[in-house]
């Protein structure tokens, strides 16, 4: 298919058929809006191969920046036993891939484990162990670390659980008939105080990591076969935990941890089938259930992360589910009250895999995009309302298998690019030209949320942003995110309220605050702004702001008499005029150094200000005139 214009004149939501006759939906809240896109195709250099077992499928892609320069690397793990990590031309990394000890099934996790500015690569395979490999494919002093059981599907997860700056490694086994364990260890291979922890029965699952109760201590959730079990980062049982025998099965699917109800505190959703149907359940941070929950999905055995997103726009999060249908809808999305969203389930063929949410056709809302587990295979991006995204789905070689694609603009030319490991050991690397990757339209980007693999989704959107017009620089200010793991923020600007924005700053803003000197007068700019946590996952907006150079002189207004004698400020200012309310004073950068009212308002003594240039500006009731004046000694 070709490149498609099309426009738009709409103010709501408009169904149209494509040259195939299937469905999609466009939406925008702007009128006369035009986009032009083409289909996903194919980078340059790209699928590439791996090795795969005949018997076991590999799973999972991190997209991550190893080598500090900027775009994002390509990172896969066979069950031929390698690691393989490729840029986005497909140019495999200097000193990969590595061979481990054992098959790699699981996604691998990336950060800088020791806070020394380069990112390390963790790695589980089936044989047991826990390998660590520096971003040049040497190996990490003291590693690998034995788990002592199977390592299939379940993914190690980074945090920084003491808050000392470096990462701990959390990471749950199963062993044929025995129970689960949960070990824990320093970035060095120590274990961790408190560690391991059991479970019940086969702990099948990778873990989610989070601060569930606000009480400064993170907790780890963890899943056996059949049980529910929630630790705090030193190994103590939190109050209301375990929840035993909830479930028939559990099957991989990573528990997920989110505010639902944006009381402050987090909730828990877990996936599980008993008696061939599937549910979700969630539960609040002290283990009571959620209002309306469990709620039944598409079945039977679920392998399905019950991920959240907001794909309808209200700013409260749907969660997902499905399972092992052939032929019938299997993906479902339930609002957060339990109802079920308008024009779900959707049919995905054999589910297995896990959805990521965010904007893929730049309508200015998010879609859910999702592979099936047939051989040769599809690839789905579905509307809010349940209808195809237009040129979706597209082929794929072979089964998802328990998986999920990862999205992000790798080679930093504002596009996405969207990467998929499919069981075959084939990984396709798609790029939408002219539709921008916006990562606060990206609830959801990749399998376990984020770089760290957490399943935390998280961070929040900043609050209270505010912008203050100066002399030649707008002031943005904002609160601190509570989230500990915040890397910085990004700021967005725009002429146009409502976007779309540009990213002003080319580094994370570390502060909370801004100066924005490009900018010119007379034109109002509209500002928001997101947080970015440490594993790269970027918030929605904040609030927008707006604000124009504000101290600009002027001779609109008239002032009566204004007196500076005998030179500039050298003795005192002194303004005659019966309706002035208030003068104010601005140095140079628009920093305010005086501000005059009453008995003040005519005289000031000269020592109150250094040499230099001024604004004066006065004040009456529906007028306001600035003046320049210069202070000399």
């Amino acid at each position: 298919m070709g490149i498609f214009i099309i426009l738009l004149n709409l103010a709501a939501e408009t169904i149209t058929p494509d040259i195939e006759g299937r469905i999609y939906t466009l939406r925008d809240v702007n009128s006369n809006w035009i986009e032009t896109f083409t289909p996903p195709q194919q980078m340059p250099n790209w699928p590439k191969t791996i090795g795969v077992s005949p018997y076991y499928a590999p799973s999972g892609v991190n997209l991550a920046d190893v080598n500090n320069d900027g775009d994002l690397e390509i990172i896969v793990g066979s069950t031929n036993n390698q690691v393989y990590i490729w840029d986005y031309q497909g140019n495999l990394m200097p000193g990969w891939p590595v061979t481990l000890g054992g098959m790699v099934q699981a996604k691998v996790a990336v950060g800088d484990i020791d806070n020394n500015g380069d990112m390390e690569i963790v790695i589980a395979a089936r044989n047991g162990y826990v390998y660590i490999y520096n971003h040049d494919g040497t190996s990490y002093p003291n590693w690998p670390q034995n788990a002592n059981g199977v390592l299939g599907f379940i993914a190690p997860v980074l945090f920084d659980l003491d808050r000392d700056g470096d990462l701990e490694i959390i990471m749950a086994q199963m062993q044929s008939g025995q129970p689960g364990h949960v070990y824990v260890w320093h970035h060095n291979g120590v274990i961790y105080p408190g560690w391991p922890q059991n479970t019940d029965y086969l702990a099948v699952a990778s873990v989610a990591v989070a601060d569930i109760d606000n009480d400064n201590l993170f907790e780890i959730v963890c899943l056996s076969y059949r049980s529910v079990y929630v630790w705090d980062q030193n190994g103590n049982t939190e109050p209301g935990w375990p929840k035993l025998n909830v479930a028939g099965g559990m099957s991989y699917a990573q528990p997920v941890i989110a505010d639902l109800d944006n009381d402050g505190d987090l909730e828990i959703l877990h996936s599980y089938y008993t008696n061939n149907v599937n549910y979700v359940n969630i539960y609040h941070h002290n283990g009571t259930n959620f209002n309306n929950w469990p709620q039944t999905f598409p079945g039977p055995q679920t392998y399905t992360m019950p991920v959240v997103g907001d794909i309808d726009g209200d700013g409260d999060l749907e969660i997902f589910g499905g399972g092992h249908i052939i032929g019938a809808p299997n993906l479902l999305a339930r609002h957060h009250d339990g109802n079920q969203v308008s024009g779900w389930p959707v049919n995905c063929e054999m589910l297995e895999c896990s959805p990521v949410v965010f904007d893929v056709d730049n309508d200015k809302f998010r879609e859910v995009l999702i592979a099936d587990n047939l051989n040769p295979g599809n690839f789905y991006a579905y509307e809010g309302n349940g209808t195809y995204v237009t040129d979706w789905p597209i082929a794929t070689q072979s089964a998802a298998i328990v998986n999920s694609p990862a999205v992000g603009d790798v080679d930093l030319d504002g596009d996405i690019e969207i990467c998929l490991l499919v069981s075959n050991g084939t990984v396709n690397l798609w790029t939408i030209t002219g539709v921008p990757y916006n990562g606060y339209y990206t609830d959801w980007g990749t399998f376990y949320h984020d770089q760290w693999n957490t399943g935390w989704f998280h961070p929040k959107a900043p609050q209270n942003l505010s912008a203050t017009g100066a002399t030649n620089h707008i002031n943005l200010i904002w609160n601190k995110n509570r989230e500990p793991d915040i890397a910085g923020y990004n700021l967005y600007r725009s002429q146009t309220s409502g976007g779309p924005y540009t990213k002003i700053n080319t580094a994370l803003i570390t502060d909370t605050t801004y100066n924005d000197y490009n900018v010119s007068p007379g034109i109002i700019y509209y500002y928001c702004v997101t947080a970015q946590i440490k594993a790269f996952a970027e918030s929605r907006l904040s609030n927008e702001t707006s604000a124009q150079l504000g101290i600009v002189e002027n001779n609109l207004k008239k002032i009566s008499s204004l007196e500076i004698r005998p030179n500039p400020f050298k003795d005192f200012i002194k303004i005659t005029d019966n309706d002035i309310i208030k003068i104010k004073i601005f140095d140079v950068e628009g920093r305010m150094v005086a501000s005059l009212e009453g008995n003040d308002i005519f005289w000031m003594p000269a020592e109150r200000l250094k040499s230099g240039i001024y604004f004066i500006e006065v004040r009456k009731e529906n007028e306001s005139t600035v003046k320049k004046i210069i202070k000399i000694n």
